[in-house]
């Protein structure tokens, strides 16, 4: 496993990702490069200006959002997202008064759900997906298949990387994609060629960072 490289938003280059190149194992996926997104999510300035960054995408679009739904340790950065599209601009004047925050449940099965006091915060409402990085997107399309039974719909997902351009037909709205990491690769668990060359695992990885094997 190499040493991290840090790579900038060309919009702010105050909001960065770490990259990792090596040999990670995901729930769903092998990949060559571990994403890191601590910053973003815990360091408060950075997190601010990544918030503006991705609040001027559904500003821009006139997309209303009632509740950003958060995974992965993103609260904070879902409350300043709340926060910058909940206030009034020029785009959008009248932007909605009240935006709920929240994390998802997962019973012993892994299915998401939501408490008897949360479900108001879904129920009906525009939802606003929030999460730190995408591979696959099978996270991504259990919230939106979630969220759909409680009577929520989902109007955006955000990230701070992506490597997919949309999932469920809903735009994928982030900060960094493939275009800055252009070596990163994503690869189906029973094909990994980096397996079949008998490239050793470098770490266990999952939204919350990576637990290394070596």
């Amino acid at each position: 496993m190499n040493d991290a490289i840090t790579i900038s938003s060309e919009r702010d280059h105050k909001v960065f990702i770490h990259a990792t190149e090596g040999h990670f194992v995901t729930a769903s996926s092998h990949i060559n490069y571990y994403v890191g997104t601590s910053d973003i999510k815990h360091n408060h300035n950075v997190s601010v200006d990544a918030a503006m960054l991705m609040a001027e995408y559904y500003v821009v679009r006139d997309i209303a959002v009632d509740t950003v739904l958060c995974f992965y340790e993103t609260q904070a950065l879902g409350a300043y997202l709340a926060h910058e599209l909940s206030r009034p601009s020029m785009l959008s004047p009248n932007p909605p008064a009240d935006i709920y925050v929240l994390g998802p449940e997962y019973d012993a099965v892994g299915n998401m759900i939501f408490r008897d006091n949360l479900i108001k915060m879904i129920s009906g409402k525009r939802v606003l997906v929030l999460i730190s990085c995408i591979t696959s997107g099978q996270t991504v399309d259990r919230a939106i298949e979630s969220v759909g039974y409680y009577g929520g719909t989902v109007v955006g997902i955000s990230a701070a990387f992506s490597a997919t351009k949309e999932i469920n037909g809903i735009e994928v709205n982030s900060i960094f994609t493939e275009k800055d990491l252009p070596d990163y690769k994503v690869y189906d668990k029973h094909h990994c060629p980096l397996c079949k060359s008998n490239v050793p695992v470098s770490a266990i990885a999952n939204g919350h960072g990576y637990s290394k094997l070596y």
